[in-house]
């Protein structure tokens, strides 16, 4: 969507990459992106015939890639909202991809690359945060209408929205966020050519695999052991990390590896709305004075608790079916798959 002349004293009609645009010729500027890859080759995939050490730099830098220009189509403050959120989903992924490879890139490359990722997303993360609250608590208007009419969380909802739009117009307006932003992306991108995996075949991603899931097996039985909402996010973390770890082996089996990156998402989907309660839960508590009176949160965080506890409940059920056999197990079977159907 154009941006109209109407909206140019607009902050938020500005986005990160109309003001790094803005200014492209300033010092400090980022320089012109890489030729981009082409949409298959951004695919979050590995492919038959491509060495997995190629096709893991391959996915991460299609992401970072759809990061990119995700920012730089946004022309308006709903635009900028999905792509903010777009970017973090990415970086989620390309995280992921990491922590499969730290085995084989090595300890070091993982830490300097997963930080510079976490104070990419870090960056966008206030924008994104306020939006989550507001899909959270409107989801909870339309499961529970009788509980929570519109009065009775009015001036949360309130508060909640006038914090996302501040967010977003700051965002907006920020052009030196919009120069790092893009810059840091671009930076993150060229380095996956220096990831030096020292093998090239399936050998190089097993142990990475391996802990992916042991550690995630770990922290699903923690979970279930004593169900606090630090725990299930623990949880939450680990199962994306398998999601995607499946959704990048998929050839290895591609009828059960899409079986399990639906399951793990369908479980890490509802530990993030476990979470997503738990922060709202914590905000209405910190204001009260947001509420007409007592009664009307007291109210809110009576639903709030109900509806974290069903989650629970149902993301522990399905976490155990997603984590029963042993790590050595699992991965023996994914690379039998992938020996099978890909070769080495």
């Amino acid at each position: 969507m154009a941006t109209t002349s109407g909206h140019d004293d607009d902050p938020a009609a500005r986005t990160l990459v109309g003001a790094a645009a803005a200014g492209a010729t300033a010092a400090g500027d980022p320089p012109p992106a890489p030729q981009p890859p082409s949409r298959s080759a951004r695919r979050f995939r590995l492919r038959e015939g491509e060495a997995v050490a190629d096709g893991l730099r391959r996915a991460a830098r299609g992401q970072l890639a759809d990061s990119s220009d995700a920012l730089a189509r946004a022309t308006d403050r709903g635009e900028l909202d999905d792509a903010v959120h777009d970017t973090r989903k990415s970086i989620k992924r390309v995280r992921a991809t990491l922590r499969l490879s730290r085995h084989a890139i090595g300890d070091a490359a993982y830490e300097r690359e997963n930080a510079a990722l976490r104070s990419i997303a870090g960056r966008l993360s206030q924008a994104r945060d306020a939006r989550v609250l507001i899909d959270t608590l409107a989801d909870l208007e339309r499961r529970f209408p009788d509980e929570l009419p519109p009065a009775a969380v009015e001036g949360l909802h309130a508060r909640l929205e006038d914090e996302r739009q501040r967010a977003m117009a700051q965002l907006a307006d920020d052009s030196d966020l919009a120069v790092t932003t893009r810059q840091a992306l671009e930076d993150a991108r060229a380095r996956t050519a220096d990831w030096d995996f020292g093998r090239q075949d399936f050998a190089a991603i097993a142990p990475g695999l391996r802990r992916v899931y042991a550690r995630g097996r770990k922290r699903m039985r923690a979970a279930g052991d004593e169900p606090r909402a630090e725990r299930l996010h623990d949880a939450r973390k680990r199962v994306k990390d398998l999601w995607h770890a499946a959704e990048l082996l998929r050839p290895a089996h591609p009828k059960r590896m899409k079986r399990l990156a639906r399951d793990a998402h369908e479980v890490a989907s509802l530990l993030g709305d476990h979470h997503d309660l738990s922060v709202l839960r914590e905000y209405a508590e910190s204001n009260p004075q947001l509420f007409t009176d007592m009664a009307s949160r007291e109210t809110l965080l009576r639903v709030l608790d109900r509806r974290r506890d069903e989650l629970a409940r149902r993301a522990l059920k399905r976490g155990r079916r997603l984590y029963e056999r042993p790590p050595k197990q699992f991965v023996a079977q994914v690379q039998r798959g992938w020996r099978k159907r890909v070769g080495d």
